[in-house]
């Protein structure tokens, strides 16, 4: 399972985690991998993911736009609030075709935009990322 953290803009995430003496201690088991974007991590489990997530929660508040959880079952990310409420608070379960998804799409100026889905991708995107989230969180 991987954890995407993307920066928001102008951040160098990985620098700023390795920096910090902090988040080098909460992270000295899992390297976290550059990327031009943001930092990726690998973990064993959702629940890792999501006790680690909530480690780092003033890094993510400062530095971070979004965090996503692969879920390798059906091929998309979660956004961290579904990843908690499916895996911690048992108040939801994914069902193939889950109605509420978009993209993630990470732009050349390194910020992150949320994109319903049947929107085409506009010039000057870097990566996308095909996300499942709660109601709230849909662009």
């Amino acid at each position: 399972m991987r954890l995407v953290c993307i920066a928001k803009p102008g951040i160098d995430l990985h620098r700023t985690l390795s920096d910090s003496e902090t988040s080098r201690h909460i992270l000295r088991f899992y390297h976290p991998k550059r990327t031009e974007w943001g930092v990726t991590l690998d973990v064993s489990t959702v629940s890792s993911g999501l006790a680690l997530m909530s480690e780092l929660r003033w890094y993510i508040q400062r530095y971070m736009a979004e965090v996503l959880f692969e879920d390798t079952e059906h091929t998309v990310y979660l956004t961290r609030e579904l990843a908690r409420e499916v895996y911690e608070t048992r108040s939801v379960a994914l069902i193939e075709g889950w109605n509420i998804s978009f993209r993630v799409a990470i732009l050349e100026d390194g910020r992150s935009v949320r994109i319903p889905e049947g929107i085409p991708d506009s010039a000057g995107v870097v990566q996308t990322f095909h996300v499942w989230g709660l109601a709230h969180e849909h662009p």
